[in-house]
């Protein structure tokens, strides 16, 4: 694909969407793709109104994500990333429920990406510093790849410590499971997993094998359908292709 028409494919998704975020049509096309998790206490309306404010759902595009797939409906968690308020929000309902599960045996931190998933991070730690002092230990993030590393500074997990994995989105579940392998990579116990969206919409059986092994939170689960781009069904239509890195702040 020639630069000016990743360039002229950008600009008018860009505008779509600027004007969609404007117009009542947008709360339907969220609503349709938004399930609320088995364990928030947030309501779909207020993860409609998380989606909204921030305007991080694109829709009707044709965009690959970090795993090579490609997918019409794209989520960019920078977008909530971005808004104080929001991560404050999502913080708080995650922080209850890290309260809730491990009341009798408490974790001693979280393993997360430097990524996005760092304010998340920081914003639980912050929540409950006043009943659990937990550690926060980061993995190395590449923004060219969107991959993960497995390096974290020495001595942060000790042997026996319970440690939550978080990330901020997973697809298929293998940086959320990599950031386990982490932990006890490092002497330490998966306690339990956290991400904010789950969108794998039933595709991928690792997340549902990871959620039956682990105490596992997640606020939504969005139905955003991914196909291997042999069978992109936007591929056979000659749809332009838009990379995740991209897709820009509306």
């Amino acid at each position: 694909m020639f630069v000016g028409t990743v360039e002229q494919t950008l600009a008018e998704v860009v505008d779509r969407h600027r004007a969609l975020y404007e117009e009542p049509a947008i709360n339907v096309k969220l609503k349709n793709v938004i399930r609320a998790g088995l364990h928030t206490n947030l309501t779909e309306n207020d993860i409609l109104n998380i989606l909204r404010t921030s305007r991080s759902v694109f829709f009707d595009t044709h965009v690959e994500v970090v795993s090579g797939h490609h997918t019409a409906t794209y989520l960019r968690f920078e977008s909530i990333a971005n808004r104080p308020d929001v991560i404050r929000q999502l913080a708080g309902d995650m922080a209850a429920w890290i309260g809730q599960t491990f009341q009798d045996r408490p974790i001693a931190g979280l393993v997360a990406t430097s990524s996005t998933a760092e304010q998340l991070a920081g914003a639980i730690v912050a929540e409950l510093r006043n009943t659990m002092r937990l550690t926060m230990a980061l993995t190395p993030y590449s923004c060219e790849t969107g991959r993960i590393g497995t390096d974290i500074p020495a001595d942060v997990i000790k042997p026996g410590d319970r440690f939550v994995a978080l990330n901020d989105v997973t697809t298929r579940g293998n940086c959320v499971s990599k950031l386990g392998k982490v932990i006890t990579d490092n002497g330490g116990v998966l306690a339990g997993m956290m991400v904010f969206a789950r969108r794998d919409v039933g595709q991928f059986p690792l997340v549902n094998e990871l959620i039956e092994r682990h105490p596992f939170y997640y606020t939504t689960d969005l139905n955003m359908p991914q196909w291997e781009p042999a069978y992109c069904p936007l591929c056979r239509s000659h749809k332009p292709l838009l990379s995740w890195k991209d897709l820009p702040a509306l």
